[in-house]
């Protein structure tokens, strides 16, 4: 998983004050000679506090590269003691640095990375898989139509190891998770006529809708990465998916089948006959994508928004009778 920002900062710090440590260990170390025996226990102590605060820094780098918060955030506040005696010995450089590691703990991107839902920005993707084809969609509420991510007739990518995939469902802690994979997912339909209508919402208003209970979500990770996502709702005896979205660096690898499958499955768990979605008519693939999951088209419908109308299909699958 590639790091974010604020990590690379962060282990960047760690670094530099690694460096600092060890020269100065080595420069008390050379200087041992040539000071009397009365400054000798002065330098032996420096030699020890060194040493702690040396072995403290490796073990943050270790366990920020593991991704065990806590463990590193206790280093940090060793560290932090550590720093507090470097400055009252005349060096406020390393409490300095110090301060800003704590700074950088307190930022999203940082909490992501630890917990395994950071998710690098387009941007930083390979751009090989920027040429795929815009497939996510929206909801057909309130204006908002709802598209799958993917289209059947492209293959499945083979990879050389199978990473490991799961699906839980999502809580109100994960409205900044299941917004992120959303904008991602819909950022390439900001051109589209009319641009989706996922593009207006914000992480306020996702996780007021989890926390309310007025919608629920399911977060599909690769191994311990949040790379898709579905968002759903109970309608009388149908369960209503929207909002299906499949980071672009983790497409053509069947998530979005898998989602569509977990969510048909928690329908049947939750006592409901059908599943249904709606798509944009003009979005062949996605329609040939759910025909060929046992969907059918029920309904049809022309959507006026100010900016543009939209075509859409409403499809449902009977999960059973």
């Amino acid at each position: 998983m590639q790091k974010p920002t604020t990590i690379r900062t962060m282990l960047m710090i760690l670094y530099f004050q690694l460096v600092m440590l060890i020269l100065g260990i080595g420069s008390t170390v050379v200087n041992w000679d040539q000071v009397d025996t009365s400054n000798q226990n002065a330098l032996s102590f420096m030699i020890q506090y060194y040493g702690i605060t040396l072995l403290t820094v490796i073990g943050m780098i270790f366990m920020v590269n593991r991704k065990r918060m806590i463990v590193t955030l206790l280093l940090t506040m060793l560290l932090l003691l550590s720093s507090v005696l470097s400055f009252l010995l005349g060096n406020p450089t390393q409490i300095l640095l110090t301060f800003v590691i704590i700074v950088l703990f307190l930022l999203r991107s940082t909490r992501q990375y630890f917990r395994g839902t950071y998710v690098a920005p387009p941007s930083a993707r390979n751009r090989t898989t920027a040429a795929a084809a815009p497939t996510d969609g929206e909801e057909v509420e309130k204006a908002a139509l709802a598209e799958p991510d993917e289209a059947p007739a492209e293959p499945l990518v083979k990879l050389k190891k199978e990473p490991e995939v799961h699906v839980r469902e999502a809580t109100p802690e994960d409205a900044d998770t299941v917004y992120s994979l959303m904008r991602m997912a819909f950022e390439e339909y900001r051109t589209a006529i009319p641009p989706s209508s996922a593009l207006d919402e914000t992480e306020e208003s996702v996780l007021e809708a989890l926390r309310s209970g007025s919608e629920s979500a399911a977060i599909l990770y690769e191994e311990d990465t949040a790379v898709a996502m579905v968002r759903y709702k109970y309608d009388g005896d149908a369960i209503y998916f929207f909002r299906l979205s499949v980071a672009p660096h983790r497409r053509r690898r069947g998530y979005a089948r898998q989602l569509v499958k977990w969510i048909e499955t928690h329908g049947i768990a939750k006592g409901k006959k059908i599943s249904r979605c709606k798509v944009r008519q003009s979005v062949q693939n996605n329609l040939v994508l759910y025909q060929n999951m046992g969907y059918e088209v029920v309904d049809q419908e022309l959507v006026v928004r100010p900016a543009g109308t939209v075509k859409a299909f409403t499809l449902e699958k009977k999960l059973w009778e």
